[in-house]
């Protein structure tokens, strides 16, 4: 199959729906507002191609086996166009690679760089956090917000001055706090969240703060 037709609009459309929550042919039928027999066209394509998965659970109120799609891991189709270089592919995700995605996505690309060696700099402790996000708010230094569990871990991780070959250069500092229990480490930080396997970045209200996955704490 065609790597381009697995992500046509009504495909799209599906996968995004799926990101949200596992739903039923029919559920996503409705919320597209397409036809039940055309989404089952659409989810056994993307079945195959091994972007969602397909689940039969009971269905209690009519007794009867429903079926429930989500999506199968993580994966990207990147399309690059340089000078000297032209490539499509789809392919698995690492954790690694999602984080720098995010970053990339992130819509301030003067950042991009900075987060990117921020990111590099604590990689070897990725074991020890169950989340990190970037404080927008403070920009001066640049800030990143570590969920651990591990005490030691502010011992060992100091903040950095990143130089990027332009010349510029960035303060890095790193703010450390319990994934069950932010207190009062995150007050009035707007987050915006590069690694959370758990969904642990703390969301306190739906405003604006939450563009591009960001959320406001406090």
């Amino acid at each position: 199959m065609d790597q381009e037709t697995l992500f046509t609009a009504s495909k799209w459309e599906i996968l995004k729906l799926l990101s949200e929550k596992s739903l039923s042919p029919i559920e996503l039928a409705a919320k597209s507002n397409t036809s039940v027999a055309n989404v089952s066209q659409q989810l056994r394509l993307l079945e195959m191609a091994g972007l969602v998965r397909s689940e039969r659970v009971p269905n209690r109120d009519k007794g009867q086996p429903r079926i429930l799609y989500s999506l199968a891991g993580n994966h990207s189709f990147l399309i690059a166009t340089t000078d000297d270089f032209v490539e499509k592919k789809l392919f698995k995700l690492s954790a690694y690679n999602k984080v720098i995605l995010r970053i990339w996505f992130y819509e301030r690309p003067e950042l991009h760089y900075f987060l990117e060696k921020a990111f590099w700099h604590i990689e070897q402790h990725l074991n020890a956090l169950d989340a990190i996000a970037f404080d927008e708010s403070k920009t001066a230094p640049l800030t990143l917000c570590l969920f651990t569990r591990d005490s030691t871990l502010a011992k060992r991780l100091k903040p950095l001055v990143i130089a990027a070959p332009s010349g510029e250069s960035r303060d890095v500092a790193f703010v450390f706090t319990h994934p069950d229990n932010p207190g009062n480490a995150l007050k009035g930080a707007r987050l915006y969240p590069l690694y959370d396997p758990g969904n642990v970045v703390p969301s306190f209200g739906g405003d604006s703060a939450k563009k591009n996955g960001g959320v406001t704490a406090g």
